[in-house]
This record gives structure tokens, C-alpha cells and sequence, in this order.
């Protein structure tokens, strides 16, 4: 189960939990976050894009939190 590590600092919230809903079809998403960090843990990524999942949900969320500031 792979998990993410955002910046609280760099990274916000808001954008994560819009990557959650655009990628929710394709694994389980589960979200803790503290005065560091905005960890996402993620399972049950669907075997066809397993590799490639972790990126392309940091990518988006990285241009969601371009579009939250």
C-alpha cells in the first residue's frame, strides 16, 4: 500500500481530497493529516494502473493546489 506524503506547507487539503474524487474509481483513499503532513494511503488500486497510480495522483493534486491558492 503505497503512501503519499503532501507538505502541509506546500500542499493543501482541498486539493487532495479533489484528487480523492477524481481518481476514487480506481483505488481506496484514506486520508490523516497533522501540522506536517497530509499522508494518503492508498489500496485496492486497480491491477491496470497499479504502477502508475501514486504519480498521477501527486500530479494532480500538484495542479490542484495551483488552482487552491
Amino acid at each position: 500500500m503505497p503512501e503519499l506524503r503532501f507538505n502541509a506547507r506546500i500542499y493543501k487539503k482541498e486539493a487532495v481530497q479533489e484528487g480523492i474524487s477524481a481518481y476514487s474509481h480506481l483505488a481506496k483513499f484514506k486520508v490523516k493529516d497533522n501540522q506536517d503532513y497530509i499522508k494518503v494511503n492508498i489500496e485496492n488500486i486497480d491491477s491496470e494502473v497499479k504502477n502508475i497510480l501514486p504519480g498521477e495522483f501527486a500530479n494532480y493534486v500538484l495542479a490542484m493546489t495551483k488552482k487552491c491558492l
